[in-house]
Formats: C-alpha cells, structure tokens, sequence
C-alpha cells in the first residue's frame, strides 16, 4: 500500500502522526542527494516537520515552542545525525501522564490533534520514535512496518475521549528486523489473536511491553523460538483468567524483567517459574493464585525483586522464607508480600537478605514480637508492616543498623515505640505512619527528622503539649495527623509559615483559638476538642477543600474571608457557639476574586453558574446562628447537605431554594424559628432524600408537591436515577458527607470518617446517624402548625423509611395510599387531629417498627395481624391512648359486636383448680396401686405366673402360624 500525503488526511490522531512517519521510509539516493542541506538540517524534513506542528490543535505544555529557525536539529525533540544531518530520532513522549493517571484529557498537558503532512521522503535512517501517552486514537496504520530500521517504538498509549488506539492486524511487525525496544502497552489488540507468533519474529527484541492491551489468551509453546535475547516482558494488566501455566514465556529464559501484574491467572504457581533462571525482576502481584511459591525458584540467583501483592499465598512465613533462593540472599532488594494471607511470625533469618531495600508484609496475620535482628538490615530503606498482629516493643536496637531508612508503616500493628529521651536516630525519615501503636508522648526523636513529607502519629496515646519545636521541625512536612489522642494545650496562633496541606488533630484535648492556616492547607480537621475564641480573619485560603470544627467552643461570627475559598466543598462548624448569620458573598465581591485569579483554570468560575461556590456540604447545626435563610446559599450551586438545625434562623423559606440549590440531598432546618407556608418548589429537587424541617412555626397546608420528591419515589433497590447525577459537574449524590476526602490533582484521596453525625427523630427515638446517613429517606414535618388533611399524594413517596408528622393540626382521614409505603419503618402521626378508621392494610406494612397514632380523633376496630400485632410488646397500647373512638385489641375497649371474656370469682378459681389436683393426684396414685398389685401376684402366686406366662406362649403361636 502507497503512503502519499493525501492517504495521510484520511487518518486522525496518532494514525496521522504515524502516518506522517510511514512517509520517512528509504529514498532513492538521488533524492537524498538533490536535498539541501542549512546547518545541519536537511530543509525538506524541516518542512514536514513545520507542517507537522501546523496540525497539532493542542500544545499546553509548549513543546514545540521551540520549532522554530532553520536549524531542526536543535528542537525540542529532534535528534540528527552527526554524519549525514538526517532527522534520526523524534521523541514527543508525554512525561507528565502516568499509566496510572485518569484525569480529563483536555487537561493533559502534551500533543494532540491530526493533521494533513507533507511527505518525509528522506528520514531513512530513522532508529527511534516514540510518540508515548499522547492523547491520540484512531487504527495504529500497518505501514508501520515500512521503517524498517527502527529500533525503538513507543507508542504506549493513552485514552482520547476513552478511546484508545487499536490494532487488528501486527503483522507489520515481521518487516522490523532491527527492532529491540516495542512498547504498544494500551494499544488495544483485542483483534490481533496472532500476535505472538509476529512478535516472535523479532529476534533483536530485548523489550516488549504489552500491558493493558486487552490481549487474547496466549499460547502454551512456540515452534520456533527467536526470542532469544529479550529480557524485559511486561503484559500486565490484560485479563486472561487462565492458568499461569503452560505459556510460551516460561520457555524464554533470557527474561530479566516479567510483570504479570493484574492478568488474573487461576490455580498455582507454575513449577516452570524455576525456567528463568537469570531473573532479575518477578512481578505477579493481583492475580487469582493460590498457594505456595514453588520450590523450583532454588536456581534464580539473580532475583533482585519480587512483587506478589494480594496474592493468596497462605500459609507460614517461615516456610515462604524458606522457597526464596538461598543463592539469592545478596542480591534480592525488594521483598514485596502484602495481602498474601501468611501467618506466623517473621523470623531471624531475614536478616539474612543483606541487599534488602523494600519489606513490605503488610496486611497478613503475622503476631508476635519483631526481631532485633531487622535492625542490621543496612540497606533497608522502606519497613511496611501494618495491619498485623504483632505485640511487644521496638527499642534502639531495633533501629540500630538502619541509616538508609527512609518509609517506616507500622499502622495498626499496637507495638510499643520504646527508646530514650535522648536517642538520636540514625536514619533521616521521608514518611513516618505509626497509627495505632504506643508512643506515650511526641517522641523527642523526631525532632531530628527534619525531612518527613508525612507523619502520622493518631492514636498513639499521646499525652502532655506539642512542644514548640514540632511545628519548626515539619514547617515542610505536607501532611500531619495528631488525631485521636489526648494531647492538651494550646496551639499556635500562626501557622501561615508551614506548608501542610493536610492538619488532622481531631478528638484531642486541645484548647485556645483557631490559628492562622497555612496557605497551602488542604484539609483541616481540629473536631472534637475544646478549641474556643473567634475564627481568624483570614479563615480559609486559596487551596482549602474541607474545613472540619465540629464540636469545639468557637464562638463569634463565620468570617467573610470564607468566601475567598473558592475550592472549599466541605464546611463542618457544628456544635459551636458561633452567632449572627452566615456571610453575603455578594456577586460584585465574587466577581472582583474570579477576575484576581483569572488566570487559574482550577478555580471554576467559568462554569455557567457564574461567580459560584464550590461548598457541597455545610454543616451548621446546633450553633446560635440567626437571621433569615442565609443569602450565601444562592451562590452554592453544588450544595448537596444543608444542615441549619438547632439554631435561631427565622422568618420565611426563599422561593430560590430550589432554584439555587438543585442538587440537594438533604435540608435539615429543625429547631428554628421558621415560620409561613412550606413553600419549597420541590419540582427540581429531584435528589432530595432528608427533609427535616421539624419543630418550627410553619403553617399551612402539606404541599402536595412533595410527590415531586423524585429521589423518596424510589426504593432502595433502584437508585438510577441517583447514581445518574455521578456525572453531572458540581456534586456526587452519593457522595457521604462525613467521609473527609480530598483531590490532588485528578485524583481523589479518602481520609475516612470524620466521625460527625446528626440525629433524627425516629422510631419513637432520637437516633445518631454518620456513615449510613446516605441510605436514610426521610421526611419530618413535626412539631408545627400545619393543618389540613395528609394529601394522599404522598403515597407515592415509596422509598421512604421514616414518616412523621406529629404534633400539628392536621384532619381528615389517614389516606389509604400510605400503605403504598412498604419501606415504611416508622409512622409517626401523634397528636394530630386525624379521624376515622385506621386502615386495615397498616397490617401490610411488613418493615413498620415503629408506629404511634396515639392523641387523636380516631375510632372504629384497631386492625391487626401481621407487623402490627409485634410493635411495642412491651406496651402497645402507648400506640393507640388518646383516641377515644378505637377499640379492639390492644385496647381494654370492645368493639360492637364483640363477647366479653367470662369473668368468675377468684374465690371459685381457687376451689376449681384444688379440686382439679386433687383429682390428678388421687388418678396417679390409683394408677400406681395397681400396678403394683399386679406385680406382687406374680411375683408371690406361681399359678398366677404360670397362667400369665401360657397366655403368652399361645398369643405367639397364633402369630406364628399366620
């Protein structure tokens, strides 16, 4: 097939680029000849190249700035030959994403684009091109094959618009003689169901990665093994869930390199492992596996690093220890055993490993003591052994060897972290995580450890006051976590000099004001202690994300300055003594900060809800706030958790609130002084799943437009149309407000629960409610004075859990379309003034547990069976006092119609029930008597026994005969 100019338009993305490149296939001498030559650049291979740069639609990190002048060789990218001046490498390879990476790509910074290329006629020589993780897709072109000198193809891929490149057809491969670096990883190959055998025609190749291509299964064996000198495999990442073994690759025993990462192999490890025998690099980690290494590895003496993360190993350490090559014991660097499900104890012996680097034995079910002995592994610069069982106490001894310690994880592990006031360690850690274990106070040691990145010393028992120097000692450590002990004192008013993103000192005894943040701070958590005084003026920063100050002693007004906050999602200052209302981030004020920062893309002003804040939770109950609804909520575009209960709010709800909040999932007002109709436009609050605007002075009517509440029409079975929202811009609605997370980058990282809750009325109780407070649809409207009848629209509501409108002035009758509610636990209707009968289908209501119609004008028969003869065992009446017009079970109070039970006198009882004893008794010893009449004739009367015993033998021989 001819590659000309006009074939190349045809293609788009990486195919354009490639096709571009087809064009440097070998040209007649005479061309190259006829080439002028300025500087040492061939002037028509710089043309193609400026052509080339004309079609890229997107250059963000500037690269091809550069492409500029007549000399080509000197640009970014370019590499010429000494010799003849011919272009002879061009490397774009995108740096900045990683295989790991999942960001939006119009964010990446590198290459993309197609275009329309002249032809590069001349580029014979080309040995190296690598076009790595730019976001191109399209059909990678088999004319691949027509540069037949390469020696080096990247083109790892990454996804456009999640599409990634794709091959049907490798055959192109067998005209690449030269080649010894191939790297297609990501480049789906789904098709290409030979493409071992074509790889296998490259007898130069040294590496091949493969990884993520979405590979067919492989082949157990090859006829003809050409694949001599390759020793680096990567085919990670593609599912073949097959056995490891047989495979064509435990026959390549040059491999150095083999990631078998994420492929999903089943059944033991193959004894054919022990084939590779010059091994450098085993990584099979997250794979079905199971069992013990095999004992074939004996002759991999070359092992350097092994990688088995979450594979189910089991078993004892020891014995796993024991399969590891003896020969190898000099040269193994990392050890990497994480989530294999081994148990014992770690043992002496793995001192042993003196070029030890990495020891991760994290998450298993080792106990017992750690050896002193770990202390002379020299070379040891990461120690990962959380989430195990081991006791005891780690000294000075411990530590004695390891001056190239850099990791220390001993999360979970409740070990005793026992060394002198005075100790100086020898090592210079980067990330210290001793959660869990015993430290009594801030060790004096780490006073030394200037070049920790991130420290976390929670629930270590930590007593007394953070000595001054631990806040100049990491003023450049990014992440500290304090949390859950009992430290006390005060904190330090300023603290602008550091550069945490991440302060966690929640659940401490901690007194004083709020310090000035850094304004590199992330998120901050100082929750549950007894911090008191005013926030700062400067509350907030350019960075926050999540502010938690729940449950502390802070008083005064929320700052203004929370409006300069525009990445701030998560706002926690409940269960504070802070007063007055919330600031007005006005438009003008808004406007004038997105214009400050207009040149900042991650600000998100330009979305279409203009000069917007990101807050997705506010959480502000139980404070003295007041005021009327606060006009700050208009500019919370994303708001999903409204929580202003237990405060002094007064006055009207806005006719905006659904207008400017659309993505709300709960509004809890509670305890206020609001007051008029319930005027809510409940038409666009479609996610709505708590509403809780119990115990003010609303009026009015119930709106029948709560049927609107599209999310509480849904059972807990169909959230589709909740999880549909997951792809809107602003708000997950899933998204649980008391797990603390963060975002760095593209990524998302979860801190855990904050350990805040709310309570809600239900069940005839208040219950606490953190974690599982997204499953709870609920709605209260108790504690008012709203009249009127319960509209019967709100039987179509049948995802709700928890009903209660208690305490107002409704009438009418209960509607008969409640028992469409078959989620229903509790139904709450006291002190009303409802009327008539119960429904009969309340029997129906098979998940009720807690009902109360108790104090209102009902009558006619209690219904029973089912659910409703279980409620309240203890005292079931309590459901159902108040309603003169009931009867029937429960109640004392018969209905028409209905016997009395026989009432007798307790005197004639007593008489009765003698006489029936005695009765018994005389039966039983009558019984006796003559039994034992009986017996004594036979005994005593031998003609007694004679005629008893002939009656047998003739009894026997009737039956007999029969």
């Amino acid at each position: 097939m001819a590659v000309t100019p006009r074939s190349c338009a045809s293609f788009h993305g990486a195919a354009a680029v490639m096709c571009l490149l087809l064009l440097f296939s070998p040209a007649p001498t005479t061309a190259v000849a006829a080439s002028s030559v300025s500087g040492s650049c061939i002037a028509a291979e710089r043309d193609v190249l400026i052509s080339f740069k004309a079609g890229i639609t997107n250059d963000s990190a500037g690269w091809l700035r550069s492409w500029r002048g007549q000399d080509c060789c000197l640009w970014y990218g370019v590499r010429c030959s000494n010799r003849t001046g011919h272009v002879v490498k061009l490397d774009l390879y995108n740096k900045f994403v990683t295989e790991d990476h999942y960001g939006p790509v119009d964010n990446l910074l590198g290459l993309s684009g197609s275009s329309s290329l002249l032809a590069l006629r001349h580029l014979k020589s080309l040995t190296y091109l690598d076009l790595s993780n730019l976001n191109f897709s399209g059909q990678v072109p088999p004319q691949l094959g027509n540069l037949t000198k390469l020696k080096y193809l990247s083109i790892h891929a990454y996804s456009y618009n999640n599409q990634y490149p794709y091959a049907s057809d490798v055959s192109w491969l067998a005209n690449l003689h030269s080649l010894e670096h191939l790297d297609m990883s990501n480049v789906n190959l789904r098709a290409a169901v030979d493409w071992v055998q074509w790889v296998n025609t490259l007898p130069n190749l040294r590496v091949l990665h493969l990884s993520g291509c979405d590979l067919p299964s492989s082949i157990p064996s090859l006829l003809h093994k050409n694949l001599t000198v390759l020793e680096n495999l990567d085919l990670s990442s593609n599912i073949f869930l097959s056995p490891a073994a047989p495979n064509w690759y435990w026959d390549v025993t040059s491999l150095k390199s083999l990631n078998l990462a994420y492929t999903y192999f089943l059944g033991p490890f193959p004894d054919e492992l022990g084939n590779l025998t010059k091994l450098h690099t085993l990584d099979m980690r997250y794979n079905e596996i199971q069992g013990m290494i095999p004992s074939t590895l004996n002759r991999m003496c070359s092992l350097q690093s092994i990688h088995l993360s979450e594979v189910n190993i089991g078993g004892d350490i020891a014995h796993l220890m024991e399969r590891i090559p003896k020969c190898s014991l000099n040269s193994l660097q990392e050890l990497i055993l994480d989530r294999t499900n081994i148990t014992g104890t770690i043992i002496e012996s793995v001192s042993d490993f003196t070029a030890l680097s990495i020891l991760d034995i994290s998450y298993n079910h080792l106990s017992g003591s750690l050896p002193v002995e770990i202390g002379t592994l020299q070379n040891l610069t990461e120690l990962r052994i959380r989430g195990n069982g081991f006791t005891g106490v780690i000294s000075e001894e411990h530590f004695s060897g390891l001056m190239n310690l850099k990791y220390i994880d001993l999360t979970g592990t409740h070990l005793q972290v026992m060394v002198g006031s005075d100790w100086e360690p020898p090592f210079d850690l980067h990330k210290a995580y001793l959660s869990s274990c015993y430290l009594g106070q801030i060790p004096n040691w780490l006073r030394w450890q200037e070049s920790i990145s991130d420290l976390n010393i929670s629930d270590t028992g930590l007593i007394g006051v953070i000595p001054d120097w631990f806040w100049t000692t990491f003023s450049n450590a990014t992440s500290l976590d304090l949390s859950y002990n009992q430290l006390s004192g005060k904190l330090p008013l300023d603290l602008e000099f550091m550069s945490s993103t991440l302060l966690l000192l929640q659940s401490n005894n901690l007194t004083g004001s709020v310090p000035r943040l850094p304004r590199s701070i992330i998120l901050l958590d100082i929750s549950k202690n007894s911090l008191n005084g005013q926030l700062p003026s400067n509350f907030g920063g350019p960075n926050l994300q999540v502010a938690v100050l729940f449950s502390n002693r802070i008083t005064g007004i929320i700052p203004d300055s929370v409006c300069q906050s525009p990445q701030l999602q998560i706002l926690d200052l409940s269960n504070n003594l802070l007063t007055r209302g919330l600031p007005d981030c006005d438009r003008e004020g808004l406007k004038q900060q997105n214009q400050s920062r207009s040149n900042s893309s991650r600000v998100g002003f330009g979305s279409a809800h203009s000069y917007s804040l990101k807050i997705s939770v506010l959480l502000l109950n139980n404070n003295c706030l007041s005021g009327g609804f606060p006009l700050f909520l208009k500019q919370c575009q994303g708001l999903g958790y409204l929580d202003l209960s237990q405060n002094r709010f007064s006055g009207k709800l806005p006719a905006w609130i659904s207008d400017n909040m659309p993505k709300l999932l709960m509004l809890r007002l509670r305890s206020n002084y609001f007051s008029g109709h319930i005027s809510i436009e409940t038409r666009r609050l479609s996610y709505l799943r708590i509403l809780d605007l119990a115990n003010n002075t609303f009026s009015g009517v119930i709106p029948k437009s709560l049927a609107n509440l599209e999310a509480l029409t849904t059972t807990p079975k169909s959230l589709a149309n909740l999880e549909a929202l997951t792809t809107t811009e602003d708000v997950d609605p899933l998204f649980n407000p008391f797990i603390e997370h963060y975002k760095s980058g593209y990524f998302t990282y979860d801190m855990g629960m904050s350990g805040d809750s709310f309570s809600l009325a239900t069940k005839g109780q208040v219950l606490q409610y953190s974690g599982n407070a997204i499953f709870v649809k609920s709605i209260d409207l108790s504690y008012n004075r709203l009249v009127g009848k319960i509209p019967e629209e709100i039987g179509s509501l049948l995802g709700l859990i928890n009903l209660n409108l208690s305490s107002n002035f409704l009438s009418g009758n209960i509607p008969y379309k409640i028992c469409n509610l078959q989620g229903l636990e509790s139904l709450d209707l006291s002190n009303n003034q409802l009327s008539g009968e119960i429904p009969w289908c309340f029997s129906n209501l098979t998940s009720l547990s807690c009902l109360d119609l108790s104090y209102n004008h009902l009558s006619g028969r209690i219904p029973s069976g089912h659910q409703l003869d279980t409620l309240r065992a203890d005292d079931p009446t309590s459901m159902y006092i108040g309603n003169l017009g009931l009867c029937g079970h429960p109640l004392r109070k018969l209905c028409p119609g209905d016997q009395p039970p026989v009432q007798r006198d307790p005197v004639m009882l007593h008489e009765d029930d003698k006489a029936k004893i005695d009765f018994h008794l005389g039966l039983i010893i009558g019984f006796l008597g003559g039994l034992w009449i009986i017996f004594c004739g036979l005994l005593f009367k031998k003609t007694w026994r004679y005629a008893y015993f002939s009656l047998f033998d003739k009894l026997y021989d009737m039956i007999s005969k029969k």
